[in-house]
């Protein structure tokens, strides 16, 4: 099963793991939303991963 996080922009990461999810949730972040990467944390992130 693959795992996905949206951003409130609409753009959206898939990976195997979470590991993977976060971190490239995390570069298009910091390109694109560089205030809010600050402010939420991993664990944040973590709960942010849906199922697909």
């Amino acid at each position: 099963m693959a795992k996905m996080i949206r951003c409130e922009c609409g753009f959206v990461v898939r990976g195997d793991t979470d590991d993977q999810v976060v971190g490239a949730i995390r570069e298009h972040m910091a390109a694109d939303h560089p205030a809010l990467l600050k402010a939420v944390s991993r664990q944040d992130l973590l709960g942010w991963i849906q199922v697909e």
